[in-house]
């Protein structure tokens, strides 16, 4: 009874709000002012803390501020998915903030596994961090998992945050034990997509990062499902372009996040998450001598679909002329 009450409720295709939004409504000036704050206090959170640190060499109350943050480091990133924290309602104000709508173009097997390829990562993934506190709610039969930058997990306050919402290191251990647990989704473009954004087009990677397909065969999910943010790649800028060979070395984004008014809050655009038609994984043994040809054709079969996918809806996003660029 609860999947066709659901399927009612979120019919496949169609383009729908957040939290009761209309798509004429807005947000109360309140609220707004509430979701700036703590939109900045999380993603400029690398900023702030610099600045605590720069602080802690003249006053004391700084000094006390590193100290407990680093201290946090010490207490176990648990539990990895916490379903009454991502029911906050601060998470709310942000969806509203965003006007976050998305579109589920056919509805999931929540007995099967699937592996979420997400785009674009931007100069900071907040669509696919916000969507992570909504997944419970999309799909309350679920349980979806993602991986992110292992680096996230070294900075105060983000690990844990990250881990609450249901993340660990991405390494391929980790991916594959989530994929025992449930779904998985991971954003690919990952640090290289910080730097490639431009102002008429979107640009992606995603040509020759096969890791994902690779783990999607060996352990054979039911599918792989594209994944994009429409509206990401705009509301946060970054930079200097300079920093990126450094930061794909480090593996740790070097550089300064630039949002509403110049500061490090993102700017109040409309995300929209679209989740197209799970492509099919073929059933194949990691030791068949096909296995590597398999991958370059599923891989190459994705790219596709994620194109077709942003072709699909971009005019609906009011974006009929920004073109995507898969690199």
């Amino acid at each position: 009874m609860w999947k066709e009450s659901w399927e009612k409720e979120h019919p496949a295709g169609a383009r729908l709000y957040t939290d009761g939004q209309k798509v004429n409504d807005k947000q109360n000036v309140v609220e707004r002012i509430i979701a700036m704050i703590s939109l900045s206090l999380y993603v400029g959170f690398m900023n702030w803390f610099v600045l605590l640190v720069i602080g802690a060499f003249f006053y004391r109350i700084c000094l006390y501020l590193v100290i407990a943050l680093l201290l946090t480091l010490l207490l176990p990133a648990k539990p990895v998915l916490w379903p009454r924290f991502n029911k906050l309602w601060i998470f709310k104000a942000w969806r509203r903030y965003f006007k976050y709508s998305y579109c589920i173009e056919e509805h999931l097997n929540p007995d099967k596994r699937y592996i979420m390829v997400e785009f674009p990562h931007g100069a900071f993934p907040i669509g696919a961090i916000v969507a992570g506190t909504l997944m419970q709610s999309l799909f309350p039969q679920m349980k979806i998992y993602s991986v992110a930058a292992s680096s996230v997990f070294y900075v105060p306050f983000w690990r844990h945050f990250m881990s609450w919402i249901g993340s660990l290191p991405a390494t391929a251990s980790n991916f594959r034990r989530l994929l025992k647990r449930g779904s998985v989704a991971v954003v690919v473009g990952g640090i290289a997509e910080m730097y490639m954004q431009h102002p008429r087009k979107e640009r992606i990677k995603l040509i020759g990062r096969k890791g994902f397909v690779r783990i999607a065969l060996e352990q054979q999910v039911d599918g792989i499902i594209p994944v994009y943010y429409f509206g990401q790649s705009r509301v946060l800028d970054f930079g200097p372009r300079f920093l990126q060979g450094v930061s794909r070395r480090l593996r740790v984004s070097f550089g300064v996040l630039i949002g509403w008014m110049g500061l490090p809050i993102p700017r109040p655009l409309p995300i929209y998450m679209v989740n197209g038609k799970p492509v099919p994984v073929p059933k194949i043994e990691k030791d068949d001598p096909n296995f590597n040809a398999k991958v370059d054709e599923l891989a190459t079969l994705v790219v596709k679909e994620l194109q077709d996918l942003y072709d699909r809806h971009k005019a609906e996003f009011g974006w009929g002329d920004r073109i995507l660029s898969i690199e």
